[in-house]
């Protein structure tokens, strides 16, 4: 049968902190004293304040556009790097002798660094509309001089950076799309270059020349027709030619058939002399020649210069008239002879006019040749108008894309010299402080009392630990005695019966005075083992460094 365990009343539980006070006080006096004395020992902590506020721009952003979307806030994280690396803290911590300790201890100066930059906190305070609005900078250290000079210098840094930074953003934006429109415009130049080319290669097939070459084209066809009119009338002047030649021939032949027969007739006339033409002349030029000295004789006298000519004209017609008479057989002869010249004239004539003839058609050949020419050469004219004009889309299509590419170029470059104006415009406005800055609102102040370490406080936690470790001992000791029967209500709890008397120990006088004795001189042993561990406790503290890491 299993008994539940009694429950212990607080009188029992004072009780058992009587029995065991010395296991109480013992470590709470060790560990007081002990963290105590480190604690007193450790270097006074002071800290440095200042208070930096974001200014807004003196120039507006409508007036001067900024680069980026990027604000303070964003940047603050870059600046913050830069301003807490090694290079930029380690000079600081020799111009001000920080540290001196652990450099004189041959500490590593990345872990002073390091060191230094956990001393710093950097309170960002935000608008409502989630903007920087100010921040805090604070810095700790073992001199209050030191430190208000590290705080107002980091300050400084801050203020500094932040233009240096705005300002480096805006030129190196600058530099870049100086670049860019360096780019842009050797871009475009190569676009313009090569759309001249494709001009120059093509000057006679470019789109606005169309229309010209077309209407060179219909010109061409134009002359081709005129000139194959000029050959059909030229092939029929030619067979018109022929046909003369054709009419000439037969003419020669029929004077070739007639001309003994008009010899006869002409010799048969020439016997008789007032049949002959030359008898109806001379008579004819008798009459018009009395005729007209009639006229002379009705104006001038017989003796007139003019009438004497006249009738001496007259006489000497008169005398060819007799002559002919008296030749008849001469007449004959030259009748004859003048009828075959007539012939042979006539027959001469339509040679001469066959090789006149012939040399036309030969000029007409000519002229046929060279408007054969002609049509070859106007119809290679005509070939090649029709390949430029079949060449003009494609031209077309080249210059088309190439003229989009230099828009497109155009407009970049555009673009790039506005964004370029508006970044030379940006880096003035950060040069001359004159954007976004940081002011120092509070400078950093001088400390009048550290900060750390709380001395009263880690006093008390050396207590309180002291208390938890005498605790953990008291309870040590005190846990056997629980499960055995140690009192009249333990024995009335686990045996279920009445007790009726209770019994003390029954110790004789020497007894009792050893129990006092021995109690004292474990007590004296304690207070000797508790006055030896206060200075190793505290050598083992100071070695470890566990409270200058906590106030540090």
């Amino acid at each position: 049968m299993s008994v539940e365990f009694r429950q212990r009343t607080a009188g029992e539980f004072i009780r058992m902190l009587k029995r065991r006070k010395w296991f109480i006080l013992l470590p709470v006096l060790t560990m007081t004293a002990a963290i105590g004395y480190v604690v007193y020992k450790l270097p006074s902590v002071y800290e440095s304040k200042t208070l930096l506020t974001v200014n807004p721009p003196q120039i507006s952003d409508i007036v001067v556009k900024p680069l980026s979307d990027e604000d303070l806030s964003q940047r603050l994280q870059t600046i913050n790097q830069e301003i807490l690396s090694r290079s930029s803290l380690e000079p600081m911590i020799t111009k001000y002798n920080l540290f001196e300790l652990e450099r004189n201890a041959g500490m590593d100066m990345a872990l002073i660094v390091d060191k230094m930059r956990k001393n710093i906190v950097v309170e960002v305070e935000k608008s409502d509309n989630e903007k920087l609005a100010a921040f805090r900078i604070s810095y700790r250290d073992r001199k209050p001089d030191a430190t208000r000079n590290v705080t107002a210098e980091l300050a400084a840094k801050y203020v500094n950076a932040q233009v240096l930074a705005s300002t480096k953003t805006a030129e190196n934006t600058r530099d870049f799309l100086q670049r860019e429109l360096e780019n842009a415009k050797n871009e475009l130049n190569q676009i313009e270059s090569e759309r001249l080319k494709i001009m120059m290669q093509n000057v006679e097939t470019l789109p606005e020349s169309g229309q010209g070459l077309i209407a060179q084209l219909d010109g061409l066809r134009k002359r081709e027709d005129s000139i194959t009119k000029e050959k059909e009338t030229l092939s029929a002047e030619k067979g018109r030619l022929n046909d003369q030649i054709a009419s000439n021939n037969r003419q020669m032949r029929l004077i070739e058939d007639y001309g003994e027969k008009e010899t006869q007739d002409v010799a048969r006339q020439a016997g008789q002399i007032e049949d002959t033409p030359a008898y109806a002349e001379l008579i004819k030029k008798r009459a018009e020649l009395t005729a007209q000295l009639d006229k002379l004789l009705k104006v001038f006298k017989e003796k007139h210069p003019d009438v004497v000519s006249k009738k001496d004209e007259i006489a000497r017609v008169n005398e060819e008239l007799e002559n002919l008479r008296k030749n008849t057989d001469k007449r004959v002869q030259i009748a004859s002879q003048s009828s075959g010249r007539k012939a042979e004239l006539q027959k001469k004539n339509l040679e001469l006019e066959n090789q006149r003839i012939q040399s036309q058609i030969g000029q007409i050949d000519q002229q046929l040749q060279y408007k054969d020419q002609e049509l070859q050469q106007n119809a290679v004219q005509i070939s090649g108008i029709e390949a430029k004009i079949n060449t003009i889309p494609n031209v077309k299509v080249a210059l088309e894309s190439v003229n989009s590419q230099y828009q497109s170029a155009k407009q970049k470059y555009d673009d790039l010299s506005k964004k370029i104006n508006d970044a030379s415009l940006q880096v003035n406005r950060e040069s001359n402080a004159q954007g976004e800055t940081i002011r120092v609102q509070d400078p950093a102040n001088l400390p009048e009392s550290p900060v750390a370490p709380k001395r009263a406080l880690l006093t008390g936690l050396g207590g309180a630990i002291g208390l938890a470790i005498g605790l953990f001992l008291a309870a040590v000791f005190e846990l056997p005695r629980v499960f055995k029967i140690q009192n009249i209500e333990d024995a009335k709890h686990y045996t279920g019966l009445p007790v009726l008397a209770s019994v003390p120990p029954l110790l004789s006088h020497d007894e009792k005075v050893w129990l006092k004795r021995s109690h004292w001189l474990r007590v004296t042993a304690g207070v000797i083992a508790a006055l030896g561990a206060i200075p190793l406790i505290a050598m083992v503290l100071q070695a470890t460094k566990i409270f200058e890491r906590m106030v540090s």
